[in-house]
């Protein structure tokens, strides 16, 4: 009981487990602004909570180690294989899930250089579309130009709040406006409302801060202040 109270005590535990909720949240939120077409079942539900837990928390894992994780991979790898349940007879959603599973795994591998800006790219693509795009499609069966045209702002949250795990800090600190700018393009093709500005306000908030931030605790207020960008968005 004694080590599961310290365990539970460890700084990067509680913040591994407030990262997880977050972006679970974020990713349910998004995928249940259509709420139309038929209910999931219990079992597809389950498959894809326990996916999106083991994603969130591996690649937690996996950025905050500045992708030398051992434990990572591992989570994630786990993730595909409940993704693959979630839909056992829907190849090309299982195909989905796996995909930034696989991606994942292969940033952690030096060689293939995708600690960039292209590995950026691709992870926010990946992670803002990932179980929004396989909720919507389960329920469904197709998928919608308006649901993916809400996902636009949500994926350049991504490269907005993560580009500082995935690219060195620049000499010039001016280039480090240009994802925080692409968000709030992306926020004001939307709408415009007083929740607009308050997203655009907490964007240029964090963005200010970041760098003041302890480094231990950059990832996770990068998930919370997403987590609340994307409600001001959704709701």
């Amino acid at each position: 009981m004694t080590s599961l109270t310290a365990f539970f005590k460890n700084r990067t535990v509680q913040q591994l487990l407030v990262f997880t909720l977050c972006q679970n949240l974020l990713w349910w939120l998004v995928g249940s602004t259509s709420a139309t077409g038929q209910p999931l079942t219990w079992r597809v539900k389950l498959s894809l909570g326990g996916y999106g837990i083991f994603l969130a928390a591996g690649y937690f894992l996996i950025l905050r180690r500045h992708f030398q994780s051992h434990i990572g991979p591992i989570l994630v790898v786990a993730a595909a294989t409940l993704g693959l349940l979630a839909a056992p007879t829907d190849h090309l959603v299982q195909l989905f899930a796996v995909l930034l599973c696989i991606f994942l795994v292969l940033a952690c591998i030096p060689q293939l250089q995708l600690q960039s800006i292209y590995g950026l790219v691709v992870f926010s693509f990946l992670a803002g579309c990932g179980v929004p795009v396989i909720l919507f499609f389960l329920r469904n069966h197709y998928l919608a130009t308006q649901f993916l045209l809400t996902l636009l702002p949500i994926m350049a949250t991504y490269l907005a709040f993560f580009a500082q795990f995935y690219l060195p800090r620049p000499t010039d600190w001016r280039y480090t406006l240009i994802f925080p700018a692409i968000l709030v393009i992306a926020i004001l093709t939307i709408s415009f409302s007083w929740k607009t500005i308050v997203a655009i306000l907490l964007v240029v908030l964090h963005w200010a801060l970041q760098r003041r931030l302890n480094v231990n605790y950059r990832l996770v207020v990068a998930g919370v202040t997403q987590l609340v960008v994307g409600y001001l968005l959704l709701r």
